[in-house]
């Protein structure tokens, strides 16, 4: 069961990588997502920034919070709050022990003619909170090039890149490394972001690790997407013209 999508994720990311490792992370990342537990200052999970809301988009009202229901996590749809603090947990576990600079967890907004990524989490360097997956931003931001081509990226030296203009503007870390969050069609439905502070500091056992993450989280992200397009698909309503 766990196999089939490891491998076809290896196979359109031309890794090599052994699939018994990547299964076992993903087994892992399953774990920590279903049984980690920590108090987090709600106003962390569900910030406002620059005038955008994480609740509001996403359709949360944060006054139930502290009568949500704990649920299956993987199995439970309409389940935005325990979903987010999980993820939270998890990124942050991961992040603890690889010793990132900084983290981040984007999910991916399309309309008719654009796209736009929506941060979930984000731990360290700040990034942005809501951002257009156009040209400029694919040449600054790595997140963005991934949410657009669908293409892991890793970097081992971020000042090489901004030599020879693959990169330009101001960058978190000297190591980057995006990861697209996909389905079993290639459609790309979140990145993951990871930094550190030094270059070449990415080894195997953490890509491996990283790419388990991405794939264990696959369905949460999913849910969180169908509520915000649910929320989006509500605000567009015209109550003079829906029947």
């Amino acid at each position: 069961m766990i196999r089939n999508p490891v491998r076809e994720y290896l196979d359109t990311q031309g890794l090599k990588l052994p699939i018994e490792d990547i299964e076992m992370a993903v087994i892992a990342a399953q774990t920590v997502l279903r049984v980690a537990q920590a108090e987090i200052d709600t106003s962390v999970l569900w910030y406002y920034e620059n005038h955008f809301s994480l609740a509001e988009k996403l359709g949360v009202n944060l006054d139930s919070t502290a009568n949500h229901t704990v649920t299956d996590l993987f199995t439970a749809n309409n389940n935005s709050i325990q979903t987010l603090r999980q993820l939270y947990l998890a990124i942050d576990s991961w992040r603890s022990r690889y010793q990132n600079q900084s983290v981040a967890l984007y999910l991916s907004e399309k309309n008719a003619t654009s796209n736009y990524l929506v941060r979930l989490v984000s731990q360290g360097c700040v990034l942005p909170a809501y951002i257009q997956c156009d040209e400029a931003q694919m040449q600054q931001y790595l997140f963005v090039r991934t949410a657009r081509t669908g293409w892991l990226n890793l970097i081992d030296d971020v000042d090489q890149w901004l030599k020879d203009g693959s990169l330009s503007g101001r960058q978190p870390g000297l190591s980057q490394l995006s990861l697209p969050i996909t389905n079993e069609y290639g459609q790309v439905f979140g990145v993951i972001f990871a930094t550190h502070e030094r270059i070449k500091s990415f080894s195997e056992a953490e890509l491996i690790n990283w790419i388990g993450m991405a794939l264990a989280i696959v369905p949460l992200v999913i849910n969180l997407q169908s509520a915000m397009m649910a929320t989006t698909k509500g605000h567009n309503c015209d109550p003079d013209t829906t029947s």
